[in-house]
């Protein structure tokens, strides 16, 4: 009777799952936004997409909207089996956490569906009221103002020229230099931005600072590489002499060689990673499918890094493929190597679009890890991204310890960059250290066809 009773609790909470993201007939993508902890809010345009899989037009109602909202909807309603976006404004005037819900209908149903708004205000932006976007004042620009980024040198306190700056907000970023006196200066509107800064001679810094007009400069010092010399008096050292009773005999470490395959091998294993020499696999592929990951020098080379490493794994190694934008999803459930078109057809129709939030992907991916995991194999995720991450900021130390813990736990993270992210190459980097995995940069074809599979071989070999 117990397990009866589970499996109807479970059938309907499955259907409830289903039911508010394919709502009668119109397929909700995301229904939540996710703001986290925010020091200076500022109100922000969220857009929502979605899908009229019926055959006929379906018509957001116009409605009244809660003071705290406004709405933009389609105003030619939805035709079948096209895609919409409706926006929302959400402009909250309490400090504290929020959790609210904004309640909509549509042609196509009697009942509401919802998008559900949460996270904490700290404290407003002085400038927070002037900044509000508002859809009745569609020609409306926030306010710019002249921002200004000094870098010196930590000791001498002077200007480092030509030191590199890299800006970073949400997905986008943009590398400017500074000039002879050590200045970067741009227009600039209110936000928070994550600083990356190196020059040659110098360790890197990255520091994040709030920008509005009150708070449109900051100085950067960076520390030289250079250690300062230090002056010993001279001292007598007296040293044994040391006798070797027995040679020490020197093993030179196997060179891992893997040559690139244009197609799937016509043999069921593969002869250069025989399973009694490499250990089995189970690999959790977490892929950055976000806007900031379009380009040649980004997906197209992460494909095709993927593709070469299929032909090579055998039928023993089990991969799942997780993508990751809006929300995570599995677009391919631990599969055998051995269905090796089933797993190319899933990563050729990989397409980027959305914005990047990695946190909860990397929780989820860890999640899969473990149901799939193979005692004694080589259980790993490999993130490939291009380091974009948006609204990381202060839980970047609790991914850093979240992947060692795994990594305690026998569940390896290894990393894959793209892109000239520098910010977002140092952060996966990070990351991988922690997860005791390995850190790959891909930037040619060559190396996406040659250099992730020599990696697999390494991580796997019998000891």
């Amino acid at each position: 009777m117990k397990k009866i009773i589970c499996l109807f609790v479970l059938l309907f909470s499955l259907g409830f799952v289903k039911a508010q993201h394919n709502h009668d007939g119109l397929l909700l993508h995301r229904t939540s936004s996710s703001f986290g902890e925010v020091e200076f809010w500022l109100s922000r345009v969220d857009t929502f997409i979605v899908t009229n899989t019926t055959n006929k037009t379906i018509y957001i109602l116009k409605q009244l909207v809660p003071r705290d909202f406004e709405l933009r909807i389609p105003s030619l309603g939805i035709e079948p089996g096209k895609s919409a976006s409706i926006e929302v404004i959400y402009n909250p005037d309490k400090i504290g956490k929020f959790k609210t819900k904004l309640k909509l209908y549509h042609s196509g149903s009697n009942t509401p569906f919802y998008f559900e708004f949460k996270g904490e205000i700290r404290g407003f932006d002085q400038y927070a009221r002037l900044a509000c976007p508002s859809f009745s004042t569609p020609n409306f620009q926030k306010p710019n103002f002249d921002m200004e980024i000094n870098v010196i040198d930590s000791i001498t306190r002077k200007p480092i020229q030509k030191a590199l700056i890299e800006l970073s907000k949400g997905e986008d970023y943009q590398q400017l230099y500074t000039n002879n006196d050590g200045q970067m200066k741009r227009k600039s509107h209110l936000g928070l931005f994550f600083i990356f800064t190196e020059a040659k001679g110098y360790h890197s810094k990255e520091v994040e600072h709030y920008f509005n007009p009150q708070r449109r400069s900051i100085t950067i010092t960076l520390v030289s590489k250079q250690k300062p010399i230090e002056l010993l008096n001279e001292v007598e050292v007296v040293t044994p002499e040391i006798t070797l009773k027995d040679e020490v005999e020197v093993l030179e470490k196997e060179e891992f060689k893997y040559v690139p395959l244009e197609e799937p091998p016509g043999y069921e294993e593969n002869k250069d990673f025989p399973i009694g020499k490499f250990r089995e696999n189970n690999i959790v592929f977490l892929i950055d499918v976000s806007s900031s990951m379009r380009g040649k020098d980004r997906l197209d080379l992460l494909k095709k890094s993927m593709i070469q490493l299929t032909y090579m794994l055998r039928s023993v190694d089990k991969v799942t493929i997780v993508t990751y934008s809006d929300e995570s999803q599995i677009v391919l459930p631990a599969t055998s190597a051995k269905n090796k078109e089933e797993i190319i057809q899933v990563i050729e129709g990989l397409k980027a679009g959305g914005s990047t939030y990695g946190g909860k992907a990397i929780r989820k991916a860890f999640k899969v890890l473990k149901e799939e995991f193979i005692a004694d194999g080589n259980n790993q995720i490999i993130l490939a991204t291009d380091g974009g991450f948006n609204g990381l900021g202060k839980s970047e130390n609790q991914l850093n310890w979240l992947v060692k813990r795994k990594a305690e736990q026998q569940m390896k993270f290894s990393t894959l960059a793209f892109g000239k992210n520098r910010r977002g190459k140092e952060l996966i980097e990070e990351l991988s250290i922690s997860g005791e995995g390995d850190y790959l940069y891909i930037e040619t074809e060559e190396q996406a066809k040659v250099d992730l599979n020599k990696m697999i071989m390494k991580q796997n070999t019998r000891k």
